[in-house]
């Protein structure tokens, strides 16, 4: 990396860890910026924004976690071999997740209810998560398609929805793992595995 890219990611560095303890909110660039190392003049030359410095850092997580559901479903198994997989990424991300990469997440999704951001900047990211839920639809439809999951077109828009829920769900869970137990209930591993069983078995209730 040049110098530029090496004093952009430092940035994104600080700004990551300043959001991840203090949220969004509670974060201005004067702090990013003294976090870096560096003038707040020059932290608003690469980012002329704070929503573009939080849209950037939340779509890197995402993007982060895009490989897993893309090799699923490149992969040669049947539709619903997929789906599985696909569950169990779910699953696997909890007890491996970054507990930067959800917190950021979880506080985004706070900020945008109370903070209205441009258009623009929202389409950035809906088009990254859109590519997530793709892979979910893509799958489904292989396994109509392949006779391996059983749904009719009004059962389909049901089980994108349970997978929609199923998705929140998860990252909840995720979020609220980092909190001491006597405080949020954490469903334990082999509890989300017979969700997962529950779901499976309605793509193939036939």
């Amino acid at each position: 990396m040049n110098v530029k890219q090496v004093k952009r990611q430092k940035m994104l560095v600080a700004a990551k860890h300043l959001f991840t303890e203090n949220g969004f909110e509670r974060t201005s660039m004067q702090k990013v910026a003294d976090e870096a190392g560096v003038g707040v003049a020059t932290l608003f030359r690469y980012f002329p924004k704070k929503e573009q410095l939080i849209i950037e850092l939340v779509i890197e997580v995402i993007e982060g976690m895009l490989p897993h559901f893309e090799d699923i479903n490149e992969s040669n198994r049947n539709g619903y071999e997929k789906m599985e997989a696909i569950l169990d990424s779910y699953i696997d991300y909890i007890f491996t997740a970054n507990r930067q990469a959800v917190t950021l997440l979880e506080n985004f999704e706070y900020y945008v209810t109370y903070n209205p951001i441009e258009e623009e900047l929202i389409n950035t990211i809906r088009s990254t998560y859109i590519r997530i839920g793709r892979c979910v639809n893509e799958a489904i439809n292989q396994g109509i398609e392949d006779g391996s999951i059983s749904l009719s077109g009004e059962e389909k828009i049901t089980a994108l929805t349970i997978m929609n829920l199923f998705g929140i769900a998860i990252k909840k869970h995720a979020f609220t793992s980092f909190l001491p137990v006597e405080i949020v209930p954490v469903p334990k591993k082999q509890e989300l595995v017979e969700v997962k069983k529950i779901i499976l078995n309605y793509f193939k209730k036939n």
